[in-house]
C-alpha cells in the first residue's frame, strides 16, 4: 500500500518514497535532508509555500512545480527548475503523473478565490492515485475526482472545509483511505480529526497521522496578528 510510504511531517507538509521522493508543502521540516526529486506546492500562502524549507528538501536537479502565480519563485527556492501549473493540467514530473486540480473556496469569507488559479493534485503512483487537495472546499471538481488515497484539510476557522464538510467530500469521493491534514491550534483544534473519522462512512479507511497537529501555527499566526498591529501603530503614529 502506499500508505506505507506517505509520512506526514507537519500540517500540511507530506512526504512520499515512491522510487522518487516527493514533498507536498515542505514546512516545518526538521534538519536538511536535501532528499527531494520532486516537489508540489498547492498555494502562496506561508504554511504552504515555504522557501527556507524547499531549501531545505531541494537537492541538484530537484523539480518544484506549482501554480501559475510562482512562475517567478525561482530565486527564492535556491534555483531549482520550476514548473508553472494550471488548474486541469495533466502532466509527467520526474516519472509521475500528476493532474492539478483547482483548489478553492465556495464561502465567499474564506481566502483561497478561484480566480487565483491555485492547486491540489492527483499522483498516480504505481497505480494507485493519491489527491492532495490543498486548501479547498467540496468544490465540483474535487467532488468528480476518483483516488485511492485522499488527504485534505479538516480544521476549518474560516480557512478550508471544516471537519463535517471534508467529512462530506470523502463521502463523496469514496476513496479507500482518507488521511486528515491542516488541522490543529488555531485550525479546527485536536479533536477536529476524530470529529472527521465519527462522519466518514465506516467503510473508508480513517488514517490519522499524530504528526499533524502542532502548536507552532499558533505562534506563527501570533507573530503574523503582532506584525499587522506593530505596523498599524507606526502608520498611525505617522499621520
Amino acid at each position: 500500500m502506499i500508505t506505507d510510504n506517505i509520512k506526514v511531517i507537519k500540517h500540511s507538509c507530506v512526504r512520499i518514497e515512491c522510487g522518487i521522493v516527493i514533498y507536498i508543502d515542505p514546512f516545518m521540516v526538521e534538519g536538511a535532508p536535501h532528499d527531494a526529486d520532486l516537489v508540489l506546492v498547492t498555494h502562496p500562502h506561508f504554511d504552504h509555500f515555504s522557501p527556507p524549507n524547499i531549501r531545505k528538501v531541494a537537492k541538484q536537479g530537484t523539480v518544484v512545480a506549482g501554480p501559475y502565480m510562482l512562475k517567478r519563485a525561482k530565486a527564492v527556492i535556491g534555483g531549482c527548475s520550476l514548473v508553472p501549473l494550471s488548474a486541469g493540467q495533466k502532466t509527467n514530473l520526474c516519472g509521475i503523473n500528476i493532474e492539478a486540480v483547482p483548489a478553492y473556496n465556495l464561502k465567499p469569507a474564506r481566502p483561497h478565490k478561484r480566480f487565483l488559479g491555485w492547486l491540489g493534485y492527483v499522483l498516480d503512483i504505481g497505480g494507485e492515485k493519491v489527491y492532495i487537495t490543498g486548501d479547498t472546499d467540496a468544490t465540483p471538481e474535487s467532488k468528480a475526482v476518483k483516488c485511492d488515497v485522499l488527504m485534505l484539510p479538516v480544521g476549518g476557522s474560516n480557512y478550508t472545509m471544516n471537519a463535517a464538510e471534508a467529512a462530506d467530500l470523502a463521502n463523496t469521493i469514496r476513496p479507500k483511505t482518507v488521511i486528515p491534514i491542516h488541522y490543529g491550534a488555531l485550525l479546527g483544534g485536536r479533536q477536529a480529526a476524530q470529529k472527521f473519522k465519527d462522519l466518514v462512512s465506516p467503510d473508508i479507511h480513517t488514517d490519522i497521522r499524530p504528526t499533524v497537529y502542532s502548536n507552532a501555527m499558533v505562534y506563527a499566526y501570533s507573530i503574523a496578528a503582532a506584525a499587522i498591529a506593530l505596523l498599524l501603530v507606526v502608520y498611525f503614529a505617522l499621520l
